[in-house]
């Protein structure tokens, strides 16, 4: 199996390095998006088991300037080793154009592994069978603040996710603003889907914030995560565990070689 996992690897595509970190523009000595570098970036992707048939690093580096009126003071955007991701470690495809952090590519590869367990669960299916299809989002990357508020979203870095639905093998899409709350007893399995993805992604600290629709009205179609560098004024636990992925067991049946 380790073999077989070598030589996919050896034959993908070669998805890059990360554009250069740019300076920052005079006055920001310490860039809001300082804290989401990871070390040895694309060694540890590709331990997390993706691979140039999975991803590719962006080669636009540059920071975004934008003024949300005439009187606000300008806001910096930049996504640090932007990564275009388009499908994940256990066969997952990204509906939406996926532009993120390395952090955030890192915490996504987790929160495959927890979705497939969760989904395995709730559909009785053998373990080694991964019944997500694909995961659609609603973007990842958008130069803005947070809603209603003069605080940068974690958008502005591509650090954040929005989570809209799921395709489950032999059921169909698992829609978050249809399903959240079963109102019908043919809803039950994918609400309490929903609802323990978004429950464990927020327990086992795969990401700083999960803001789901019980969070507030304006999370009623899809589930936000978010690798912000602090909580409650404390530096993140998920945004460090994301930055210290270790390599993925060799001959893990949810990580198989790509074809």
């Amino acid at each position: 199996m380790l073999s077989l996992l070598l030589i996919a690897v050896l034959a993908a595509p070669d998805p890059g390095l990360p554009a250069p970190t740019p300076t920052p523009p005079d006055g920001l000595d310490f860039p809001p998006w300082a804290d989401l570098h990871v070390d040895n970036c694309k060694d540890k992707l590709l331990a997390a088991g993706l691979t140039g048939r999975h991803f590719r690093f962006s080669k636009d580096g540059r920071i975004r300037t934008r003024r949300l009126s005439r009187r606000d003071p300008p806001i910096y955007c930049h996504v640090p080793q932007a990564t275009v991701m388009w499908s994940g470690p256990t066969g997952v495809q990204y509906y939406g154009y996926t532009y993120t952090s390395c952090a955030m590519a890192l915490a996504m590869t987790r929160m495959e592994q927890i979705a497939q367990e969760e989904a395995r669960r709730v559909w009785g299916r053998p373990e080694t069978d991964n019944p997500i299809r694909w995961i659609s989002h609603l973007g990842t990357f958008n130069c803005r603040t947070q809603r209603f508020k003069t605080r940068q979203s974690e958008h502005s870095f591509g650090n954040g996710l929005d989570l809209a639905s799921f395709m489950i093998k032999g059921w169909g899409e698992v829609q978050v603003k249809r399903h959240w709350t079963a109102h019908y007893k043919s809803w039950e399995k994918p609400s309490e889907f929903l609802r323990s993805l978004s429950r464990r992604l927020r327990d086992e600290q795969v990401f700083t914030n999960v803001l789901d629709p019980d969070y507030d009205a304006g999370h009623w179609n899809h589930i936000h995560v978010d690798l912000a560098p602090t909580s409650d004024g404390l530096p993140s636990r998920a945004l460090e565990r994301a930055k210290a992925m270790p390599e993925i067991v060799a001959g893990d049946p949810h990580h198989p070689p790509m074809p």
